[in-house]
């Protein structure tokens, strides 16, 4: 991160904070580096005075930093403190040394695909964060992911947009960067995490091939191309570009969750990392990807792991990293390249001589010259029988199954050194395969078992796109229960539960109150989703309950419970069920509509 002088007019202490120098400025203000009495360093943003005197942009403001401080999280820099009420509002977070990962692509070009996998996967790990505490960051770029020595850092999530040139922050408009906003951004629609997971997906073209894969120019056109043209992954490099696509699908329902993201570059990673020095794999031509075209790399990327799940042909998996099945031996040659055969064929036949040869197990000790005599003893050893020397072969001069071949330097016998080589070679490989396998098939058992591990809705219910996981999907009545009077889970109170009556009921000072009750199926019998709402007497923002309920014989039988806090500033807070998961909508005055997912596991617990 460039820091400058402070200048004139800058202040020299803000807060409790003595200011050091100018990290960036931007639209909403100038982010300094700064110290706390201790001695800790932080990157304190201070507000322009002419938002300042905006009482509706300090509302907002202050909104943020509550759901700030709400995000914990190793690739997240915290919020340290902050101070809305001040002449001109700051905030402050967790100072993270480093470069931008906009400037490390800037300065040294595109990342590597084993670069791009590891970057991905810790934003998307941060991602996770930043969504389990129900917030959308609503500005993911590579402006704003900080590479530094503990592994990338997310910065600005949701609050300030630091790199201000062309950031949209006024009123009435999508907030966000031109180029990284989702279509639903840009068409004011609400946002949700899908939202930072298409931001990621630019993030992650961007640094596998240097610039955006919309393009620039105009705010006006950025925006036009994000809607309606497809994105340009040339030069991504390949077994990247079906998990990017996915993610810049235009419908939010079809892409992947950050979750799926940090997983999918987690396994890539290791697996470009597995071989050292290895080729990091060709990078892609011209690429202009919909949702049904991913081609073979989609194939060995999405369908790995064993127990009969397909890993695809021979050549989509070498194209996509390569994973070796069990009946596969391998071998390098002396260039150092990786040679695959079957168990059969000639290169799994010399694989397994080498091997033999390495351990003791050949006909000779020594070491052979380039007339095939013993270099050790004398003696001619050009015979590849068990008996007779320099007797030929019957079978028209083809080597038998377990010869060796010598080469034209004469020597047969690879060196110690070279075996001890291939050996720990051959070992880290297995032991590849076999994590590999471990983490795909808990994948699979984590998506329900579904074969199909692409992002792609298949069709359920009434035509609408069924549940990923094949359990909840929106119904259009409920089973019969006295949903009014009956007894609940308090998941703020340990283990404790609140009985209704007449929809109601009071706990010590606060009342609780039944708000909703929504209609749904769970593996395609009856359920329901109710809210209730708990008011603090001693005053303070409400908490809602969510209790997810299936009929067993006609009784509501309770499967998970969520408590998610209520936002002060919401007008209205609306429940929804969706293929999969529950939404929160929450109406805020002057500001976009927040929307919050909580998916539900395969057994019925909330996430």
């Amino acid at each position: 991160m460039t820091m400058v002088r402070l200048r004139r007019q800058d202040p020299r202490v803000v807060g409790s904070y003595r200011l050091l120098r100018r990290l960036g400025a931007g639209g909403m203000g100038v982010v300094y580096l700064g110290t706390d009495r201790h001695g800790r360093k932080v990157a304190l943003k201070l507000i322009r005075p002419e938002l300042a005197n905006n009482p509706e942009f300090r509302s907002r403001f202050a909104r943020e930093v509550a759901a700030a401080a709400r995000v914990r999280g190793n690739r997240t820099a915290p919020l340290v403190d902050a101070d809305p009420e001040a002449a001109r509002p700051w905030l402050a977070t967790a100072y993270v040394p480093g470069p931008s990962l906009q400037r490390r692509v800037g300065e040294r070009g595109p990342l590597s695909c084993a670069e791009l996998a590891r970057v991905g996967s810790a934003v998307a790990d941060g991602l996770v964060s930043v969504h389990a505490a129900g917030v959308v960051h609503r500005d993911v770029k590579p402006s704003n992911i900080l590479l530094s020595p503990d592994g990338p850092q997310i910065i600005d999530f949701g609050i300030a947009y630091a790199d201000g040139a062309g950031t949209l922050t006024h009123t009435g408009t999508a907030v966000g960067s031109p180029g990284f906003l989702a279509p639903e951004q840009v068409r004011g629609q609400p946002v949700t995490p899908a939202t930072d997971v298409f931001a990621l997906g630019v993030t992650l073209a961007y640094a596998g091939r240097g610039s955006s894969p919309f393009g620039s120019g105009p705010v006006d056109a950025l925006l036009y191309r994000v809607v309606h043209e497809e994105p340009d992954l040339e030069g991504v490099p390949a077994p990247a570009v079906p998990l990017i696509s996915a993610c810049l699908a235009k419908d939010p329902l079809m892409r992947p969750s950050a979750e799926e993201v940090r997983d999918r570059l987690a396994v890539l990673a290791r697996r470009q990392s597995a071989e050292p020095g290895a080729d990091p794999g060709p990078r892609s031509g011209p690429v202009r990807t919909g949702n049904a075209q991913m081609g073979g790399e989609r194939e060995a990327l999405s369908n790995m792991g064993g127990g009969g799940r397909r890993v695809g042909s021979a050549n989509a998996a070498a194209k996509a990293g390569g994973l070796l099945s069990s009946g596969d031996a391998s071998v390098r040659d002396s260039n150092g390249r990786l040679k695959v055969g079957r168990d059969g064929g000639p290169e799994g036949a010399a694989a397994r001589d080498a091997h033999n040869s390495r351990e003791g197990h050949g006909r000779d000790a020594g070491t052979r010259d380039g007339a095939g005599r013993d270099a050790s003893h004398g003696r001619d050893t050009r015979d590849h029988g068990h008996g007779g020397a320099n007797s030929r072969h019957p079978n028209k001069g083809r080597p038998p199954a377990g010869h060796v071949p010598r080469s034209r330097g004469g020597s047969t016998r690879p060196t110690s050194a070279q075996a001890r080589r291939r050996r720990v070679l051959v070992h880290q490989l297995i032991v590849f395969v076999i994590v590999t396998a471990v983490v795909a098939l808990a994948i699979a058992a984590f998506q329900g078992g579904d074969d199909d591990a692409s992002p792609r809705p298949k069709t359920g219910v009434s035509g609408a796109p069924a549940d990923p996981l094949g359990a909840l999907a929106p119904a259009a009545a409920t089973g019969t229960a006295d949903w009014a009077n009956r007894t609940y889970a308090d998941p703020t109170a340990g283990g404790a539960s609140v009985t209704l009556v007449g929809g109601t009921a009071t706990v010590g000072a606060d009342r609780v109150d039944l708000a909703e009750v929504l209609p749904a199926t769970f593996h395609g019998e009856p359920a329901a989703v109710v809210v209730l709402t708990r008011t603090p007497g001693a005053g303070g923002a409400p908490t809602q309950f969510v209790e997810f309920f299936r009929f067993d014989g006609g009784t509501p039988a309770p499967l998970g419970v969520k408590a998610v806090p209520v936002d002060p500033a919401a007008t209205a807070t609306k429940w929804t069920v969706e293929p999969g998961a529950i939404l929160r909508t929450a109406t805020i005055p002057n500001s976009p509509p927040v929307v919050s997912r909580y998916t539900v596991r395969p057994d019925g617990t909330l996430n």
